[in-house]
């Protein structure tokens, strides 16, 4: 089944597509936060690195530790340039030391493989696009990791229920695929594309109400969790998106490409610029990347991380000056919808080296 195809069964479900996302009419009931919901991640993409190298290789490249993590476990994680931006971030999927995935937008994975293939050519290690081989799926909504523990029967032969943190690999249709929870109430589910609509069709209504891409970015946004875009590559240093808070990076691990400013900026306390969790009135979903204002006509003091609409509000990740979010002055888009600051579900102000 290729792209065209999945986008025409997700149709004759009732989906309707904007920028390349399903979306679905459910009403009310998929947004309330008691639901199930089944999540097309159609703008998802996947990277794997495979070989008997591909540990020792990426733990040289990228900011969070794979060393000390467990197979079957995943973390969020970065890719920077020698100046510590990020070129890519995503959820790095440890299924074995010689086998990884890495779970970003579909937008940036052309950018990120190349980026990490300059540095692989003396490691054992396979890089690959699998982004049309292998489709992702979302389980989200209360108790997510321990439905999908169920629906997919990941418990058989385990101990527990698929744990935050936790991948495990399951058997469908004969075909391997995976199930990765990155918290309680969001799952992420890799399948062989040809499988996909048979595990959607065994997984709405069980009892899984499908929901649009528009809900998945409401998850990470109310989790303080971000992605980076293809429009926002080499824009932002690990701590400007929190990633040194949520485990996506280690100040012991040892070198890595801008590992250097990276740690200067910790150490040092010197990023000025941190994402918060911010919310505007109804209208134009702004783009990852757009800029934000003190005034109309002024010089720029943020970004947009990511964004997305609910029915009166549209609701964002942003990276914000915090002088300017500490002197309490209103921040703006370029349109003048002013910024409402919302709390994290973690502390942003943290010192991961105390």
């Amino acid at each position: 089944m290729d792209q065209q195809q999945w986008q025409e069964y997700l149709s004759s479900q009732g989906a309707q597509w904007s920028n390349g996302a399903a979306e679905f009419d459910t009403g009310a009931e998929a947004d309330s936060a008691a639901d199930l919901q089944l999540i097309d991640l159609t703008p998802m993409g996947a990277i794997s690195v495979s070989g008997p190298d591909s540990q020792k290789f990426l733990q040289g490249q990228i900011t969070c530790d794979l060393l000390n993590l467990p197979d079957e476990h995943l973390t969020l994680g970065s890719h920077c340039n020698p100046k510590g931006r990020m070129i890519s971030a995503f959820y790095a999927l440890k299924i074995d030391q010689s086998e990884f995935v890495l779970l970003l937008p579909r937008d940036l994975v052309t950018t990120a493989l190349a980026a990490l293939k300059k540095y692989a050519v003396f490691f054992k290690a396979e890089l690959a696009d699998i982004s049309d081989q292998q489709h992702w799926l979302a389980l989200c909504g209360r108790d997510a990791s321990t439905a999908s523990s169920q629906l997919l029967n990941l418990s058989s032969g385990a101990d527990t229920d698929l744990l935050p943190g936790q991948l495990r690999t399951f058997d469908h249709n004969g075909q391997r695929a995976l199930a990765a929870c990155a918290n309680e109430r969001l799952v992420m589910i890799q399948v062989p594309t040809e499988q996909a609509a048979d595990l959607w069709q065994k997984l709405r209504g069980s009892p899984a109400v499908a929901a649009g891409y528009s809900q998945w970015q409401k998850q990470l946004i109310e989790a303080g969790l971000p992605l980076l875009h293809q429009s926002t590559s080499e824009t932002f240093i690990p701590q400007m998106l929190n990633l040194h808070l949520l485990g996506g990076v280690s100040f012991k691990k040892g070198c890595y490409t801008g590992q250097e400013v990276v740690a200067r900026m910790q150490y040092l306390g010197a990023a000025k610029r941190r994402m918060y969790r911010v919310r505007i009135d109804s209208g134009e979903v702004p783009e990852p990347g757009a800029d934000i204002f003190t005034q109309a006509g002024g010089s720029s003091v943020g970004n947009v991380v990511i964004a997305t609409s609910g029915t009166d509000e549209v609701d964002l990740l942003a990276v914000l000056t915090k002088s300017k979010v500490a002197d309490g002055e209103s921040l703006q888009l370029k349109d003048a919808r002013v910024l409402e600051l919302l709390e994290l579900p973690y502390d942003a102000d943290a010192d991961p080296l105390a």
